[in-house]
């Protein structure tokens, strides 16, 4: 259940408006391709030239803008902040929650504020976690999302496919099923394009 919620969480995708540049500037680049079969080669290369190098442009930003440093390279003063930015379960959250509120109440015994209590505590588990633990600096969360956006234009793509064959639709709306199928493929190989790139950063 928790694995089709991230597959469908849609916005986790960065710079949608990048990618429908590059979808719509497809199908308009089919559609010239239809209109003007005859036309000048090289305005369809860049044509498609252009309308690539945008897509390429958003599958680099969007891993990017997935890239977080890992909440145990950071400052914190602020213990829920700080619990909720770790990745483990709920279970070691509480753990953890307890443990550093049990440090805090101990500093605090001794004469520290609330503020500096909290603070000494974060960094005493940063310090234990960096020595037992050399982590990788970025987060980089699976892209679910991808699959999710697979699946829903595998459907339209049959919707269209369907209709087509009992009334003949016009060549925009071919075109667009045509351009998701495209970019179906593509984005499938994104997600194990990504877990590689996920891979080579772990291991820096």
């Amino acid at each position: 259940m928790n694995k089709i919620k991230k597959i469908y969480s849609l916005t986790d995708i960065k710079y949608p408006w990048l990618l429908l540049i590059s979808m719509l500037g497809f199908i308009l680049a089919l559609y010239f391709n239809r209109a003007y079969p005859y036309a000048f080669t090289r305005i369809e290369i860049v044509i498609y030239g252009a309308v690539f190098l945008v897509a390429l442009l958003w599958s680099i930003l969007n891993y990017v803008g997935h890239l977080k440093i890992s909440a145990i390279y950071k400052r914190h003063d602020n213990i829920e902040v700080f619990i909720r930015g770790l990745t483990m379960n709920n279970e070691e959250k509480a753990d953890l929650t307890e443990y550093i509120n049990d440090f805090v109440k101990d500093l605090e015994e001794n004469g520290s504020t609330h503020e500096e209590a909290v603070r000494t505590a974060i960094s005493h588990f940063q310090v234990k976690e960096f020595t037992q633990w050399q982590g990788n600096i970025f987060e980089t969360p699976i892209h679910y999302y991808l699959l999710g956006y697979v699946s829903i234009f595998a459907g339209l793509i049959i919707v269209i496919q369907c209709i087509d064959l009992i009334v003949s639709l016009p060549f925009i709306i071919l075109a667009v099923s045509f351009m998701l199928m495209l970019f179906s493929a593509a984005f499938i190989c994104l997600f194990f394009i990504y877990k590689l790139m996920d891979v080579m950063i772990a291991k820096k």
